[in-house]
């Protein structure tokens, strides 16, 4: 892997993106080449078509490698929702006398909060700080220098699955890639969201995808919920070929035609490839399915444990009904919530979604050391 140059794996409900990336001037990262695989992808639990994972994985790592000219020797691979689990811990530390905060105070920190040694369910990916509380009352994002008595912190714990571990090690190694860092995939995508719109404090992100999608609450730096379901924008189409009786490409193409916001009259149509469709129903089709969506996100949160604030922004990205014209207004009235729709400005793509393949480039960024003479990292290094 050449020097200033990032790699990173995104496992997407319906293809598999490998991006390369180098940072530039200005906190901005550029896209050097990308490599896609289509495939089935996977449920709540395992892949639908495991048997074809590592060549589908070595596509898309070759594309790149060949539009780059060199051999990815070292890759950041993201943790999809569905293959990941996140779990929260407090922690404190009482000082006899008002004391300067160090590094090594937040690391006793973050060996106090971590309970999680003897968690067999899955492999360790990674810890971060949400925000640390000084002297019981002061929210900040790194406590470092600061003068306290008492130093408190709330931190999130990831876990990947083992089946996810396994297989994908398995491929890459056959690659020769052993060089590898896991990243959970929804939280690089949360930090990404909330660095474009600068939210530092609570937001929630929804990823509707093309089979899976997640619902994300953030508590600052890091996530405190997370919970995906098996229900995206192939369901959709799949509806709409079933009940119409069309071939599912045919369907995929009717959704890029479908704009909820329109009232229509008996006679009403939509033209595909000169196919006429009847535009009241496919509409009807479509919404029910998206209503079947918002029950889902609104069950999400009957397991968050945590308080959400009233003013708690929601965002809306990912391929699924960011692309579908009104499905985000159809949405917001479901969940009786103003959603802004994050629409994709790097000026490469402008593809929504990427937002995921953004944010493990974000964090592979602050994760790869500084190079001398003017490398930038893409945002500046975020607490904890």
């Amino acid at each position: 892997m050449k020097n200033n140059f990032v790699a990173v794996l995104d496992f997407g409900s319906s293809k598999i993106t490998c991006m390369v990336a180098s940072p530039i001037e200005h906190g901005e990262f550029l896209i050097k080449a990308v490599g896609q695989c289509a495939y089935n992808g996977f449920d709540e639990t395992n892949w639908y078509e495991p048997e074809k994972l590592t060549d589908c994985i070595r596509q898309a790592i070759s594309q790149a490698e060949g539009k780059v000219g060199f051999k990815i020797r070292q890759i950041y691979v993201g943790v999809p929702g569905a293959f990941s689990s996140l779990t929260t811990s407090e922690a404190s530390l009482t000082f006899r006398s008002k004391k300067k905060v160090d590094n090594a105070d937040l690391d006793e920190l973050v060996s106090k909060a971590n309970i999680f040694d003897d968690y067999t369910d899955g492999v360790f990916v990674g810890s971060n700080a949400v925000y640390y509380l000084m002297d019981g009352a002061i929210k900040v994002d790194n406590p470092v220098g600061s003068v306290v008595t008492k130093v408190s912190g709330l931190f999130s714990f990831s876990f990947m699955s083992k089946v996810f571990a396994r297989t994908v090690r398995d491929a890459l190694n056959t690659l020769g890639i052993t060089k590898v860092t896991y990243l959970n995939a929804c939280e690089c995508l949360s930090k990404y969201i909330s660095a474009m719109y600068n939210r530092p404090s609570h937001s929630i992100v929804i990823d509707i995808g093309h089979i899976t999608s997640s619902v994300m609450l953030s508590g600052g730096n890091g996530l405190v919920f997370l919970k995906t379901f098996a229900l995206g924008s192939g369901y959709l189409a799949s509806d709409l070929s079933t009940v119409l009786e069309c071939d599912f490409g045919m369907a995929m193409r009717l959704l890029s035609e479908i704009n909820l916001n329109l009232e229509f009259q008996v006679g009403d149509t939509y033209s595909v490839n000169g196919v006429v469709v009847d535009a009241g129903q496919a509409n009807e089709i479509v919404k029910a399915r998206i209503e079947q969506i918002a029950d889902y996100i609104k069950k999400c949160f009957d397991y968050c444990d945590r308080e959400i604030p009233r003013n708690t922004q929601i965002y809306l990205t990912g391929g699924g009904l960011t692309y579908l014209r009104g499905g985000c207004d159809y949405l917001s009235a479901l969940l009786g919530k103003r959603i802004i729709k994050y629409d994709s400005a790097n000026p490469q793509t402008r593809r929504n979604e990427y937002t995921s393949c953004y944010g493990l480039i974000m964090q592979a960024l602050k994760e790869t050391p500084e190079k001398p003479k003017g490398l930038f990292s893409f945002f500046k290094k975020l607490g904890g």
